[in-house]
C-alpha cells in the first residue's frame, strides 16, 4: 500500500511541476509519465485520464485552503479581525501558489464544466465551514461593524482583488529584475493595500 501510494505520490508531483510549466493542454499524459519515470500503461493504472489527475493535484490545494479556513474559526479574534484573516490567507494562498492559480483559471476557461463538477462536488465537504463563517459574518453585519455581505460575496471580493498575483511573477522576475527580498517586501506591500481596501469598503458608510 506504501509503495502504491509513494508511486501515486511521484506522478501527482510530476504532473502539478508539468502543468505549471507548460499548461493544461501542454501537459499530456505522456509527458507527465515520462518526467514521474514511470511507463505510460502504469500512469493510466493510476490515474485514467488527465483530467484525474488534474483534479487530484487540485484537491491538496483545496484541502490546504480548507484548513485555513478551519484554523480561524477556532482562534479567539473578534469579527472585524476575522475578516482580515480571511483576506490575509487568501493573498498569501494567492501568491504562494501563483502558477497553480494561472492553471486553474485556463482550465476555467478551456473545461469549466470540468470545474464546475468539481466545485458541485466540493460543496458537499466545505459547505459546513462556508456556514460557520458565514454565521461570523452575519455576526459583523447585525452588529453593524461592517456592510450587509455574504460569505461568498466576500470570497469574491477577495478573488477579484487579490487574484491579479498569479499575473505579477513575471512582471517580477523577468521585467523588474527584483531580488527576493524587493519581491517579498513588495508582496507584502500589496497584501496590505489588499487588506485596507476590502476592510475599507466592508467598512465605510453605506448611502
Amino acid at each position: 500500500m506504501q509503495k502504491k501510494e509513494n508511486k501515486e505520490n511521484e506522478i501527482l508531483e510530476a504532473a502539478e511541476k508539468l502543468f505549471a510549466e507548460k499548461g493544461f493542454k501542454g501537459a499530456t499524459t505522456t509527458l507527465i509519465a515520462a518526467e514521474a519515470g514511470v511507463t505510460h500503461a502504469m500512469l493510466h493504472y493510476y490515474f485514467r485520464t488527465k483530467d484525474q489527475i488534474f483534479l487530484k493535484v487540485l484537491d491538496t490545494y483545496t484541502e490546504e485552503i480548507r484548513q485555513n479556513l478551519k484554523s480561524i474559526m477556532v482562534s479567539e479574534i473578534n469579527d472585524t479581525d476575522f475578516m482580515r484573516k480571511v483576506i490575509e490567507i487568501s493573498f498569501d494562498f494567492f501568491n504562494e501558489h501563483s502558477g497553480q492559480m494561472s492553471l486553474f483559471f485556463e482550465v476555467c476557461k478551456e473545461r469549466p464544466e470540468l470545474i464546475k463538477d468539481y466545485v458541485d462536488n466540493l460543496g458537499k465537504h466545505i459547505d459546513p465551514i462556508i456556514r460557520s463563517h458565514q454565521e461570523k459574518v452575519s455576526k459583523a453585519v447585525a452588529g453593524g461593524q461592517i456592510k450587509k455581505i455574504t460569505f461568498i460575496d466576500l470570497i469574491i471580493d477577495i478573488i477579484s482583488v487579490c487574484a491579479i498575483t498569479p499575473f505579477l511573477s513575471p512582471l517580477l522576475n523577468n521585467v523588474l529584475e527584483l531580488s527576493e527580498e524587493q519581491k517579498k517586501m513588495f508582496m507584502e506591500a500589496r497584501k496590505h493595500e489588499a487588506v485596507e481596501l476590502i476592510a475599507n469598503r466592508l467598512t465605510e458608510k453605506q448611502q
